[in-house]
């Protein structure tokens, strides 16, 4: 969405309570932080062609907390307008009563800096505990018909159990179409990994709108990613990779040029992973041991950093547009390690792309704290951090020839998520 002289506009969900999503709450009083800031719901923030970061509606939420309570994830459905123009934007309530919520988001060029959202339809159970992940993809032939069919896919963290649900949406009807339940944890970490922790969602693209979608889950709480097929309105688990035990799989991004694979955050270990799906039975694997996006040596014993799992909290990784670039956050550290993929391509093989691992090409502060949530735009050029405890949103200029990362503005943000 575009808007007047501003290149991009960018949702940001905020927590409208304090102490959220913090694993060290309960045991050492969470990270340290401003708890007088809350969030107010979703913030419409625009960037312009430096990178620059603006208030839109001059600040005020586009959905306030009395909409919706704890906006923590939002996706846009994929080529789905509104009908009063603009799009289609589903949100989670991230509360133990899990819930999420359709709006229809339009822009005003009227004087420049106005978001509109309205709710396209009433609040609906999340199928779970405490959403954290949202997403969607847009399925040809899903209900036997060849129109494409709009499907969200929200991953519940749980309190219990992680539990994956899946809807769907018809002339802009929503309706839950699957819900998996993720069962034991790994219980390498018994604070943490009693039970299943479903955490976030991706979907392998494909060049065949008509194959088979393949979607992949992190299970922090069972050290697992676990994959899934759908195909003519069937989803089934097709298999699991185990990930290194009480590493907690935190999120996952399929490489968007070199579809077979994918990099993984690894919460608790501070690490990032490079996986791939095989050619011949489309089942996962790990590309050699994962690679940690911390200096070495840190913390030192005496830092208040290393009291929290001794400083190993990873957030986001995900590939620059060109698949070339993975860029990892970590929490406590505050920083973004950026890793240059290498690799071969194999003449014998139909110029397959053979990847041979991860290099470190910088590691930057985020100039905030806590980088909870990375965003790249699509033309590559900007990587937007949401910092939870120093309340803030960063923008990055990306170069495109070796990767790194400036800092270009901040804005403050109370509780981004």
């Amino acid at each position: 969405m575009s808007l007047n002289n501003y290149k991009y506009v960018g949702l940001v969900g905020c927590y409208t309570k304090e102490g959220q999503a913090d694993p060290f709450e309960a045991t050492l009083g969470g990270v340290p932080h401003d708890r007088t800031l809350v969030g107010e719901g979703v913030i419409a923030i625009g960037v312009d062609d430096d990178g620059r970061l603006s208030y839109l509606n001059d600040g005020a939420p586009v959905i306030t907390a009395k909409e919706l309570e704890n906006p923590s994830y939002l996706t846009i459905l994929e080529n789905v307008e509104s009908e009063e123009g603009g799009v289609v934007v589903c949100v989670v309530s991230e509360l133990e009563e899990g819930k999420w919520q359709p709006f229809r988001v339009s822009a005003s060029n009227d004087d420049g800096a106005t978001i509109r959202a309205k709710p396209a339809g009433a609040p609906m159970k999340s199928g779970g505990e405490y959403p954290c992940h949202i997403t969607s993809a847009r399925v040809v032939g899903f209900d036997g018909e060849s129109k494409a069919t709009s499907l969200l896919f929200i991953c519940n963290y749980g309190e219990h159990e992680g539990v994956l649900s899946i809807f769907s949406s018809h002339d802009s009807v929503f309706k839950p179409e699957a819900k998996f339940m993720f069962g034991d944890g790994s219980k390498a970490d018994l604070n943490r990994q009693q039970c299943s922790h479903a955490h976030s969602t991706s979907i392998a693209s494909t060049c065949d709108p008509y194959s088979p979608v393949d979607i992949c889950v992190a299970d922090l709480g069972s050290d697992a990613i676990v994959q899934f097929s759908i195909k003519s309105g069937r989803v089934r688990e097709t298999g699991r990779l185990a990930a290194p035990q009480g590493s907690g799989p935190r999120s996952l991004m399929f490489n968007p040029n070199y579809n077979h694979l994918a990099i993984v955050s690894l919460e608790m270990t501070g690490e990032t992973w490079l996986i791939r799906r095989r050619s011949h039975d489309g089942c996962l694997e790990g590309l050699g041991s994962p690679v940690s996006i911390l200096p070495s040596e840190w913390p030192s014993s005496d830092m208040t950093e290393s009291q929290y799992n001794k400083g190993r909290w990873a957030s986001d990784a995900l590939w620059s547009e060109d698949g070339k670039y993975v860029y990892a956050a970590a929490r406590l550290h505050d920083s973004i390690s950026v890793f240059e993929l290498k690799y071969r391509v194999d003449k014998y093989r139909d110029n397959t792309v053979v990847a041979e691992g991860l290099e470190l090409v910088q590691r930057i502060s985020t100039e905030g704290r806590t980088p909870r949530c990375l965003c790249m735009s699509d033309c590559g050029q900007f990587l937007l951090v949401a910092h939870q405890h120093s309340h803030d949103v960063s923008s990055f200029e990306r170069n495109e020839v070796n990767g790194k990362l400036a800092l270009v503005d901040r804005i403050t943000l109370p509780n981004a998520a």
